[in-house]
C-alpha cells in the first residue's frame, strides 16, 4: 500500500507537547463535563433533558465560533497570549457556574466558557499542525490529552454527587488556575507565516473579505478542505448527541454514579492503546482507509452504547468507541495538516469538528425525546456513514491532485 505523503522527521519539543496537551484539556474539559453535570443539573433547576442539552449547546456553539474566527489570526498573533486570557476567562466563568443559583446567569457564564474554550483549542491545535510533525505531534497529543481526560470522569462524581453541579465547576475552575503555568511553550507561528502581506479589501469580493478577515483567503486545497469540513460536522453532530447521555447510559445499567465515572475513566485510560496505535502506525498506510476505518468503528460503537443494559456491555462499548476516536483525531488533523502547511485548515476543521458539537447535546436531546434510546442510536450511525463517504471522495481526490501536481513539478 503507498503511502500519502513523505515521513516527516520524528522528533519532536517535549516541552510544547506539554502546552498544546494542557491548552486542549482545559479548552475541552467543560465538554466532556456535560454528560456528567445532565443528572445535577436537571435535579438542580428542575428541567427537562431538552432544556439543559439546548444549554450545553448554546456553549459549544460559542466554542466553535471563537474556534473558527481564531482560525487565520492565530498564524499571526502569539498564541501563548491567546491561551493565557481564556485561561482567565475560563477560570471565572466557571466560579460564576458554581456560584450561582440563576438558570439565566448560569446560561451566560456557559457562554463565556464556550470563547475560553475556544481560544484555548484554537492556540493548542494551531501550535501542533505548525509543529515539526504534524500527525506524530496530534497523536501524542491526543495520548497524553487522554491521560488526563481520562481520570475526568472518575474525579468529577466525588465532586458533582455531595455539591451537585457547583461542585463540578469549581473544579473546572481550579484546574484552570493549576494548569495555567503549563501554557507558556506552544509553538510561535514561523517567520514566514508573519510577514505582513498588503491587500486591498476593496477589490475583493464579499466572500474573499471575510476570509481575508479570518486569514485563510488563498489557503491551498479549498474545494477540499470544506467537503472534509463538512464530513467532520455532520459526524460529530452523532458523537455530540450520544455525549451528552453516556452517564445515564451507566446509570440505566444499575451502577451507582461513583462506580460509572470509575467504568468510563479507567475504559478511557485503557482507550488511549487508539492513540498510541496512530502513533506507531504513523502514515505508512497513508490518511485514507485509518479515517475509513476509524468513523466506521466509533459511529456502530456510540449506536450500541445507546441500547446496553448491562455493565460488562456499557464497558466494553465505551471502550471501543474511545479507542476508535482516539485512533481517528491524529489522522483527520494530520491530513488537514497537509493541505496547508501553516495549519490553517487543521485549526478550521477542528472548528467544524465542534460545530457539530454544538448542535449534537440538543439533537440527543430531541432524539430521546421523540424516540428514546433506540432513536438516539441511529444518529451517530447515520452521520458516521455519510462522513465516511464524504472522506473517501475528498481524499482520494486529493491524494490525486497531489500526485499530479508533482508529476507536474518533476517534469519541469
Amino acid at each position: 500500500m503507498t503511502k500519502d505523503c513523505p515521513v516527516a522527521n520524528p522528533n519532536l519539543d517535549y516541552k510544547q507537547i506539554i502546552s498544546i496537551t494542557a491548552c486542549w484539556f482545559l479548552a475541552q474539559i467543560g465538554y466532556y463535563a456535560q454528560y456528567q453535570l445532565l443528572g445535577p443539573l436537571m435535579k438542580q433547576f428542575g428541567l427537562t433533558e431538552l432544556e439543559i442539552t439546548v444549554m450545553m449547546s448554546q456553549e459549544i456553539t460559542v466554542f466553535a465560533v471563537t474556534y473558527f474566527l481564531l482560525a487565520g489570526p492565530m498564524s499571526r498573533i502569539s498564541r501563548v497570549k491567546v491561551a493565557l486570557v481564556g485561561i482567565l476567562v475560563l477560570f471565572l466563568a466557571n466560579a460564576v457556574s458554581g456560584f450561582t443559583e440563576s438558570f439565566e446567569v448560569l446560561r451566560g457564564a456557559r457562554l463565556f466558557a464556550g470563547l475560553a474554550g475556544g481560544m484555548l483549542s484554537a492556540a493548542g491545535t494551531a501550535s501542533a499542525a505548525s509543529s515539526a510533525n504534524p500527525q506524530r505531534m496530534f497523536a501524542i497529543v491526543t495520548v497524553c490529552w487522554g491521560v488526563l481526560s481520562a481520570v475526568q470522569p472518575i474525579w468529577m462524581p466525588y465532586f458533582t454527587v455531595p455539591f451537585g453541579a457547583s461542585g463540578g465547576y469549581y473544579l473546572m475552575a481550579a484546574l484552570a488556575l493549576l494548569l495555567s503555568p503549563f501554557c507558556r511553550w506552544l509553538v510561535p507561528p514561523k517567520p514566514s507565516e508573519l510577514a505582513p502581506q498588503s491587500v486591498d479589501l476593496e477589490s475583493l469580493s464579499l466572500l474573499d473579505r471575510i476570509t481575508e478577515r479570518l486569514g485563510v483567503r488563498g489557503a491551498p486545497h479549498a474545494r477540499f478542505a470544506l467537503i472534509a469540513m463538512l464530513g467532520l460536522f455532520l459526524y460529530e453532530v452523532g458523537q455530540g448527541a450520544v455525549m451528552v447521555f453516556l452517564e445515564q447510559f451507566g446509570l440505566n445499567t444499575g451502577m451507582e454514579a461513583y462506580r460509572v465515572g470509575q467504568v468510563i475513566g479507567f475504559g478511557n485510560i485503557a482507550a488511549l492503546s487508539g492513540g498510541a496505535v496512530a502513533a506507531w502506525m504513523g502514515i505508512r498506510y497513508g490518511y485514507l482507509w485509518p479515517i475509513v476505518l476509524g468513523i466506521a468503528a466509533n459511529g456502530l460503537f456510540a449506536g450500541v452504547l445507546a441500547l446496553v443494559d448491562e455493565p460488562i456491555s456499557f464497558a466494553m462499548s465505551n471502550f471501543f468507541w474511545t479507542a476508535s476516536y482516539n485512533f481517528l483525531v491524529p489522522y483527520m488533523l494530520g491530513v488537514m495538516s497537509e493541505m496547508d502547511e501553516k495549519g490553517r485548515w487543521a485549526v478550521a476543521a477542528d472548528a467544524a469538528w465542534w460545530f457539530g458539537s454544538a448542535p449534537g447535546a440538543a439533537v440527543g436531546g430531541a432524539a430521546v425525546a421523540v424516540g428514546g434510546y433506540a432513536m438516539l442510536s441511529l444518529v451517530p450511525i447515520g452521520t458516521g456513514l455519510v462522513c465516511i463517504v464524504l472522506m473517501l471522495i475528498t481524499i482520494r481526490k486529493f491524494n490525486l491532485t497531489r500526485a499530479q501536481n508533482v508529476t507536474v513539478s518533476l517534469g519541469h
